[in-house]
């Protein structure tokens, strides 16, 4: 009688979730390999004895044969153990603040023991784990904007790309044509970027070794293809961020490295101290309210975006290209103000 148990129990974690599904031949080799000897027709009969007591079903063709077994899509979980708070705890937070880095077939595997999780931690809502999610919250430091639209079956594709190293056909609209125009293009997927509430698909086109990224949310349509992924010669993902491509480096040339030098006001620079520029960022006192911060940082359009942002409490004054071209930018923009204001 164990050893039964124990059997049903390996066919039960042998079938996977719908849409997925595993043929009578398939879960007769899973058992084999797990170490029992059966055979299939005690196989069928276990599945349909089953079938009786938990909520796995038979994929029936027109004839009435099973062509697979699966899981339905919210079939509870076996508590087989339980769930416990520290897993309900982790599995919580990773659906609270990482949803987007969940492939959809992942995501939609873990829907039951999401909501298993939400049970567990609520039953023990005055335990620190359960007060936990209450507790913490994760908040942009920049302007908060709306995340764009993303097209599901788009995301699907991409995601399932990536996971089975497969390329894929999309219509992609361009930034540069106010995304009026559309090209199709075969996508070499390489790899997935989360950057505030945008997601890049890091990829080449077809043949082409020049990779590139691009936002998810602009590809219109997607269909699989069948043809492997393509890796280009020595390219590896976190090489490819800290080039600082991503920060939309100045000029063709990435990973360049400047020495910037600053004049801030010392109150808004004291952030820095604590949250440095460079491994080699130096601060020292220039005036009675003002500080002279050095450091080696890459020359990106990030880089003037965050200078900027301080306005008239701080002046670059080194390199010279870069003080040149905040100048003209704010000049230009003092002129806009300085011009009589316009109606809304």
């Amino acid at each position: 009688m164990g050893d039964a148990i124990l059997r049903n129990l390996t066919l039960l974690r042998a079938i996977p979730r719908h849409p997925l599904k595993r043929d009578v031949a398939s879960l007769h080799h899973a058992l084999e390999t797990a170490g029992y000897r059966i055979t299939r027709r005690q196989v069928q009969r276990d599945l349909g004895r089953l079938s009786g007591i938990f909520a796995i079903r038979p994929d029936v063709e027109e004839r009435g044969h099973a062509r697979g077994w699966s899981w339905d899509r919210n079939a509870a979980l076996l508590d087989l153990p339980g769930m416990d708070p520290r897993t309900a705890l982790m599995l919580k937070l990773v659906q609270q603040f990482v949803p987007q880095l969940l492939p959809p077939t992942v995501s939609d595997a873990l829907q039951p023991y999401f909501r298993k999780a939400e049970d567990t931690l609520r039953s023990g809502a005055d335990t620190g784990f359960g007060r936990w999610t209450d507790c913490v919250r994760v908040v942009p430091r920049e302007m908060p904007l709306l995340a764009p639209k993303l097209d599901p079956a788009v995301a699907r594709v991409a995601y399932d790309a990536l996971l089975q190293g497969k390329r894929f056909r999309a219509r992609y609209a361009s930034r540069s044509a106010n995304g009026k125009e559309h090209a199709d293009v075969e996508i070499n997927p390489l790899g997935l970027v989360v950057r505030g509430n945008l997601i890049y698909l890091v990829c080449t086109f077809w043949t082409y070794t020049d990779v590139r990224q691009i936002p998810l949310h602009r590809i219109r349509s997607a269909a699989a293809l069948d043809t492997p992924v393509s890796r280009p010669e020595g390219f590896d993902l976190d090489d490819y961020i800290r080039s600082g491509v991503l920060q939309y480096p100045n000029g063709e040339a990435t990973g360049e490295s400047i020495a910037l030098k600053v004049i801030f006001d010392g109150r808004v620079a004291a952030h820095l101290a604590e949250t440095p520029l460079s491994t080699d960022q130096r601060i020292e006192p220039h005036n009675d309210d003002e500080v002279l911060v050095t450091a080696t940082v890459q020359d990106t359009q990030q880089l003037e975006w965050w200078l900027r942002a301080f306005g008239d409490a701080a002046e670059v004054l080194a390199p010279k290209a870069l003080r040149n071209r905040l100048k003209t930018t704010l000049t230009h923009a003092a002129k806009r103000y300085r011009t009589r204001a316009r109606r809304p």
